[in-house]
């Protein structure tokens, strides 16, 4: 229920601050678990996703998320599970597999933090261990402009494509 609320109110949100253009949908499984690995440039890019994929999506998000209300439980009412960065998260590998394995669709920002800038992404190990181990395809995506929309540091929403 608090899954379906949150969806559509951001799908309002969206319309109004950042309309969104979606190219690709043809590409994304229509059952069967995937992983969806996604640069990451915006506190917003999960919420993008969430909203752009026409199947539920699950999601790897730091643990640190965890730990204080409201997110500490709204996060799993939305299909995330924690991940412990800067280590091998073996609780984590383990989680992605068993998602995948159930026919969920796991998204994974690869480059394990936000991209601030136009620094080169540097994309950390761990997702194709995933994907050979639940056996599920890896379906490449790139975000643009949620940096405009919600740049880093910005607690408001600006209007922007």
């Amino acid at each position: 229920m608090i899954y379906y609320i949150i969806y559509f109110l951001t799908k309002f949100v969206s319309f109004i601050y950042f309309p969104r253009k979606v190219y690709g949908h043809e590409h994304i499984p229509a059952t069967g678990g995937f992983i969806i690995a996604c640069n990451h440039i915006s506190n917003l890019d999960p919420v993008v996703m969430g909203i752009s994929c026409k199947r539920r999506i699950n999601f790897v998000a730091k643990i640190e998320l965890f730990q204080k209300q409201p997110l500490k439980f709204i996060l799993p009412q939305l299909g995330a599970f924690p991940i412990k960065r800067g280590e091998a998260d073996f609780g984590a590998i383990k989680e992605s597999i068993k998602r995948l394995k159930e026919g969920w669709p796991v998204l994974v920002f690869v480059e394990g933090t936000r991209r601030i800038g136009n620094e080169p992404p540097k994309a950390q190990a761990g997702v194709g261990l995933i994907a050979v181990k639940a056996h599920v395809p890896v379906i490449p995506v790139f975000v643009n402009g949620t940096e405009d929309v919600l740049p880093p540091g910005a607690t408001l929403l600006t209007r922007s494509r």
